[in-house]
């Protein structure tokens, strides 16, 4: 009788659960596995901004994501087929001990090994690689960067390659030719070119070997001083690159317009004139098709104006200003008044700024709604920043508020919203 029971009583709480369509399944992955704005085209929208602080404000999503995606291939084999795509379709690289298993897993597929018949290889599904490595597996030797030269070379569809390596271990090391060989071996597929941090720079000769084999070049970003022949002049063109982040001093500011024909915007750290010779003959010969310059502006003021002149001399098509700042007492206003643009947008890398920072930069931006009659809109493109605001700021944030109530200028979130909108709950709580 009991078993009886015990059947009976499953039949009754078995339940049919209609298949779903495999295309259902793949937009439902899609949506639990999305992470805003790293992949083409909407990455796009942040191409003068790309680097180490888009990093750090996206890489807490990459990594929560890349988690859901290993926990859906585990589920059964349906899902395995179903979610490997998107698990492969971005990889990010966060421990050197982590290479070995991903350059055997890669290397195998490629082979036809371990996959099912017909399946295509696990590294052709990769759009974009972080090379973020916060430590190396070991103390000495280049064992973690030969496998990464591996790794590279298993991925033929690769569009996005960033490097952030940030970790001590590496020292002054630069990335050795091994890697910059896999890179140029997959950099026909390459849009987007992003080294964030000063570690593992490449040899200015590496870089531009790579440079030279891609076909679909859109973003190059590379803004810290390379190891190489700085005089040499690049012989190669890149038709397709609308942003260019290089230092002042190395073989890319040498390009004439006629090997750089789409570039609309500039990215490069303001400093003294006398320091960067190449900065006027650049904006001479390119600067009439600059729509777009973020600089990253010092801690210090005197001697900063000959580059803000330069812009506003060379570039009448510029219609947006980024600034990235140390501090956000730096921003001098006053040097930014010869340049009409009708959108600014701010950053400042420092955080827990007190309120009287903020109430410097408020005061600053209340003179340039004056000055500057063609600006339409400013934006806090840091969410650090406008959470600052939203949260430790408030007072400071309503009184900016009413400084610009019936303005035709805008003060928006790194979002582009108005700020006006996303105060109004903060008015519910007072």
């Amino acid at each position: 009788m009991i078993p009886n029971s015990v059947s009976a009583l499953k039949a009754r709480r078995r339940v049919n659960i209609p298949e779903l369509p495999p295309e259902l399944w793949e937009i439902i992955f899609y949506h639990a596995t999305y992470v805003p704005d790293i992949f083409i085209p909407e990455i796009y929208k942040h191409s003068g901004g790309l680097g180490y602080l888009f990093n750090r404000d996206h890489y807490p999503l990459i990594r929560r994501s890349l988690l859901t995606r290993r926990y859906l291939v585990r589920v059964c084999k349906t899902w395995w087929h179903l979610a490997t795509p998107f698990l492969y379709r971005s990889i990010f690289i966060g421990r050197g001990r982590c290479l070995s298993s991903l350059a055997s897993a890669l290397a195998f597929s490629a082979r036809g090994k371990g996959v099912v018949l017909g399946e295509r290889p696990l590294g052709s599904f990769t759009e974009r690689l972080d090379i973020a490595m916060r430590d190396k597996s070991q103390a000495h030797g280049n064992t973690d960067l030969e496998l990464l030269a591996e790794v590279i070379r298993c991925l033929p569809n690769l569009v996005i390659v960033s490097v952030n390596v940030r970790t001590n271990q590496y020292g002054s090391l630069a990335m050795p030719d091994i890697v910059m060989d896999a890179l140029a071996y997959v950099a026909p597929s390459l849009k987007i070119i992003d080294w964030a941090t000063r570690r593992l720079l490449p040899p200015l000769d590496g870089l531009h070997d790579v440079v030279t084999a891609t076909q679909h070049l859109r973003i190059l970003r590379c803004p810290y001083s390379l190891t190489g022949r700085t005089t040499a002049k690049a012989i190669c063109t890149l038709s397709s690159c609308t942003t260019l982040a290089v230092p002042l001093d190395d073989m890319f500011y040498r390009m004439t317009p006629t090997q750089l024909p789409a570039l609309r915007e500039l990215s490069y750290h303001c400093l003294v004139l006398a320091q960067q010779p190449l900065f006027i003959p650049f904006m001479k010969s390119h600067g009439s098709k600059l729509t777009s310059v973020q600089l990253y502006w010092p801690g210090y003021i005197a001697h900063t104006n000959d580059p803000i002149k330069g812009l506003a001399t060379h570039c009448p098509n510029l219609r947006r200003l980024t600034i990235i700042l140390g501090i956000w007492e730096s921003f001098d206003a006053e040097s930014f008044k010869p340049i009409s643009v009708d959108f600014l947008g701010l950053r400042c890398r420092q955080n827990q700024s007190s309120t009287r920072s903020y109430k410097f930069v408020i005061s600053a931006l209340e003179r340039l709604k004056d000055e500057m009659p063609a600006l339409r809109t400013v934006r806090f493109t840091s969410s650090f920043n406008v959470n600052e605001l939203l949260k430790n700021h408030r007072k400071a944030l309503v009184h900016a508020l009413e400084l610009f109530k019936g303005s035709k200028l805008r003060l928006e979130d790194h979002e582009g919203r108005l700020l006006s909108e996303r105060v109004v709950p903060l008015y519910a709580t007072s």
